[in-house]
C-alpha cells in the first residue's frame, strides 16, 4: 500500500469515520500500527478516538510511542486526562506534582516538607471533613462547624451547673485549703456569729465548748474541722460567707465548662489526625487596608498528610471517564475533592460524640488551677 493511500485512510479517520474503518482493523491498535508503520501516527486526532476505545492499553500505546510526551493536559482527550496525569505523576512527578496544584486544585501549597492545605483567615473549609447529617441532636461537622468559627464554641456549649461549696473545697489541694482558711479567717475569724442563723450541730457544739450561749466564734484551731464538715460549711456559705459561696460556685461552673470546652476542641482537632499533620500552621500577613493602615492577618494552613495518594486514589477511579466531575479541575480545590471522595464513599468521614459531661479529673485540675483567680 502507498504512502498516499495510508495517508486517504487516516484521514477518513480523523473524519470521524472510525465505524467504516473498524471492520478492516478488528481493534484500534492494529489501527494505530497500520499508521505507523507509514509514520503517520503523530497526525492521528486523538479527539476522533470513538467512545469505548480509551482504554489503558490505548493509552499506553500511545505514550510508548511518543504521542502523548507532545500534548499538554489541555490537549489531551477527556478520557484520557486522568491516564496523562498518572503517568506523570509516575514519570515526571515533579513537573506533573506542581501543575495539579497551580492550575487544578489551587488551595494546595507545596513546601519542602509536604503538602499544605490553604484555609485563608478561617478555619471553616476542615468541617468538610467531618460527618453531617446523623439521627443524633448535633452531628459532629456541626460541632467542628463552631469550634472553626471565629467565635468558638461559645456560650452555646456551657451549662448551668451548680454545686454545694463543700463538694468544690473536697477537691482543692493543700496549697488551695490553706488559702481557702485564710480567707475564711479574714472574713469571719473570732467574730460573734448568732446561732439563730444556723441550724448545724457543728456550730451548737462550738457555742457549748465555747461557753457562749447564742452565738459561737469560729478560731483558727477551728477551721479544719469546719471546713471537713459540709452541713456546716455549705450553711455558713449561705450566710456570713455568701460572698466567698457565690465564688466558689463560679470556679466550679468555670472549670466544668473549661474542662467540657476542652474535650470538644480534643475530639476535633484530634479527629484531624485522619487526613492532616501536625497543628495549624499561622502565617503573618501585613495588608494595607482601603485607609492606608497597615494590619497584620494570620493565614491559616495544615498540612495533608497523603495528598499525592488522596489524588491519586480519584485518578485510578475516574480513568477513562469524560463527565466533568471525573477530573480535578472540577473540584478546583482539594477540600471540595475530599469532601466528594468522603460522600462517594472512597474515604470516612470523621465522626465522635459529644460527651454528656467532662472527666471528673480535668474539672478538678482546673478547680485548683482557677481557684487564685476568684478567691
Amino acid at each position: 500500500m502507498s504512502n498516499q493511500k495510508a495517508s486517504e485512510i487516516l484521514n477518513r479517520f480523523n473524519d470521524g469515520e472510525w465505524d467504516e474503518l473498524q471492520p478492516y482493523f478488528n481493534n484500534i491498535i492494529t489501527f494505530f500500527k497500520f499508521v505507523k508503520k507509514y509514520g503517520l501516527l503523530e497526525e492521528i486526532d486523538l479527539g476522533e478516538i470513538p467512545s469505548g476505545y480509551f482504554s489503558n492499553e490505548v493509552f499506553d500505546y500511545l505514550v510508548e510511542n511518543g504521542i502523548m510526551s507532545n500534548l499538554d493536559y489541555d490537549s489531551v482527550p477527556e478520557e484520557f486526562k486522568n491516564n496523562y496525569l498518572i503517568h506523570g505523576l509516575k514519570h515526571n512527578y515533579e513537573d506533573t506534582i506542581k501543575y495539579i496544584t497551580s492550575d487544578l486544585l489551587t488551595d494546595v501549597q507545596i513546601r519542602p516538607d509536604g503538602f499544605y492545605l490553604y484555609l485563608g483567615n478561617d478555619r471553616d473549609d476542615l468541617a468538610s471533613f467531618f460527618c453531617g447529617s446523623s439521627r443524633r441532636d448535633v452531628s459532629a461537622e456541626d460541632v467542628a462547624k463552631q469550634v472553626f468559627s471565629e467565635d468558638g464554641l461559645g456560650y452555646d456549649w456551657h451549662f448551668d451547673v451548680d454545686t454545694k461549696p463543700s463538694e468544690v473545697i473536697d477537691d482543692l489541694d493543700e496549697k488551695n485549703t490553706i488559702h481557702l482558711k485564710d480567707v475564711i479567717f479574714k472574713e469571719i475569724g473570732d467574730k460573734e456569729l448568732s446561732l439563730e442563723d444556723y441550724d448545724s450541730d457543728f456550730f451548737e457544739s462550738l457555742s457549748e465548748e465555747q461557753g457562749t450561749e447564742g452565738y459561737f466564734r469560729i478560731g483558727p484551731e477551728d477551721l479544719n474541722e469546719l471546713i471537713k464538715d459540709s452541713e456546716a460549711i455549705d450553711e455558713l456559705c449561705k450566710n456570713d460567707l455568701n460572698e466567698l459561696g457565690q465564688e466558689l460556685q463560679s470556679v466550679y461552673w468555670n472549670a466544668y465548662n473549661s474542662a467540657y470546652e476542652n474535650e470538644i476542641y480534643e475530639l476535633v482537632y484530634g479527629g484531624l489526625d485522619e487526613y492532616f499533620e501536625g497543628k495549624i500552621d499561622e502565617v503573618p500577613k501585613e495588608i494595607t487596608k482601603s485607609d492606608g493602615k497597615k494590619e497584620t492577618r494570620y493565614i491559616n494552613y495544615i498540612k495533608i498528610r497523603d495528598f499525592v495518594g488522596n489524588i491519586s486514589l480519584f485518578l485510578d477511579n475516574n480513568s477513562g471517564q469524560s463527565y466533568s466531575d471525573s477530573h480535578l479541575e472540577y473540584f478546583g480545590g482539594y477540600t471540595t475533592l475530599m469532601k466528594q471522595l468522603i460522600y462517594d464513599g472512597d474515604f470516612e468521614c470523621i465522626d465522635f460524640r459529644t460527651p454528656d459531661y467532662p472527666d471528673w479529673s480535668d474539672i478538678k485540675k482546673n478547680i485548683n488551677e482557677m481557684f487564685d483567680e476568684y478567691i
